[in-house]
């Protein structure tokens, strides 16, 4: 009984990450409802045949799905941002439709959310009890990774979250590489495309943090070169509103002789080397440094329709009206949770 209690509960793990019901796997595995049913409560034991249809259905191995404690083999992969996978690096994985995403942990970052397995040979091999499951969320959020990490025990209800630029995260929805994207920027310039509910996440503003020694420097000074200024990609949403603000003083773009891939990054550049930084509001005030407002960005996030029944985005959205996610996120400065989950 125990391994078809474990059977069971894989099968069912494996059918809401999916987001089928009963009747649904049924339908694709050409068995009954009852029988599918009796599978999930541990009750039952596949003939071989049914055991290779539920297979193909959920896209699974028979072994994987009868059979655990065999050594999981490696599984094709691609990088929710692109372009690769380097070998030896620590993966977080789901599927987005019929393809195995992932994205690389840091295991020595706090931040980080635990690892389902490593990259060998161009391969995901996943731990073992590992399961690539959840809504794979995309964006730049800095609270994104305690969502995820509140979210960590909930099976196929957890998220991974991929750190991202607005630009970076909106092409990894359309690619079909992630089931939801975290954008920011001035509430007039978000405009989804079609197909895509979107909920307000936060609110928080963009600008220039700046080493303390700096002395606040101005903002022509920031802009004009006279200040070494860490940037970010021209895709990232704090990077055009630098772009914009040199535009209404009459200057020119700024040159970018360092970048960093994301908030933290920069603000941690500006920190350790006595410089300024693109970044928001609520990273510059933790990593204490001097901030210079540019813009106030909303935080939404996009979803395209056929994803939102998800129970890993059904759950983010439960979290973010919770005391817990809002205690934890809220001892984050200058970080405005006003209007937090509300449909746009």
């Amino acid at each position: 009984m125990h391994d078809e209690a474990d059977a069971g509960r894989r099968i069912g793990e494996r059918r809401r990450a999916l987001g089928l019901t009963q009747s649904q796997l049924a339908a694709r595995a050409q068995v009954s409802r009852a029988l599918v049913g009796a599978l999930e409560r541990g009750r039952h034991m596949p003939a071989a045949d049914a055991a290779v249809r539920l297979a193909r259905a959920l896209d699974a191995s028979v072994e994987r799905l009868f059979a655990p404690d065999e050594p999981v083999p490696g599984v094709r992969a691609v990088a929710v941002l692109g372009p690769g996978l380097p070998d030896g690096v620590l993966v977080r994985a789901a599927r987005v439709g019929g393809v195995q995403v992932a994205r690389v942990v840091d295991p020595l970052s706090s931040l980080s959310a635990a690892a389902d397995g490593v990259v060998v040979d161009g391969r995901v091999r996943l731990f073992a009890g590992a399961a690539p499951r959840g809504a794979v969320v995309a964006g730049c959020d800095p609270v994104l990774g305690v969502a995820e990490r509140l979210l960590e025990a909930a099976g196929p209800a957890r998220i991974v979250g991929v750190p991202a630029s607005t630009a970076q995260a909106v092409k990894a929805l359309e690619a079909g590489r992630c089931h939801a994207a975290l954008v920011h920027g001035p509430r007039a310039r978000l405009k989804p495309g079609p197909g895509l509910q979107r909920w307000h996440f936060a609110r928080w503003r963009s600008g220039v943090a700046s080493h303390p020694r700096l002395a606040h420097p101005s903002l022509e000074a920031l802009l004009g070169g006279d200040v070494e200024l860490v940037q970010r990609d021209r895709g990232a949403a704090c990077q055009q509103a630098v772009d914009r603000a040199a535009r209404r003083l009459g200057m020119p773009r700024p040159v970018a002789h360092r970048t960093a891939p994301g908030h933290l990054d920069a603000a941690r550049t500006a920190l350790e080397h006595g410089v300024a930084a693109v970044a928001i509001e609520p990273v510059a005030v933790a990593m204490g440094l001097d901030f210079t407002a540019l813009e106030v960005h909303d935080v939404q996030l996009w979803v395209p329709e056929d994803w939102t029944h998800l129970p890993g985005l059904r759950a983010l959205l439960d979290l973010l009206g919770s005391a817990r996610f809002r205690d934890r996120a809220g001892a984050l400065a200058a970080y405005d949770f006003e209007d937090t989950g509300a449909v746009r």
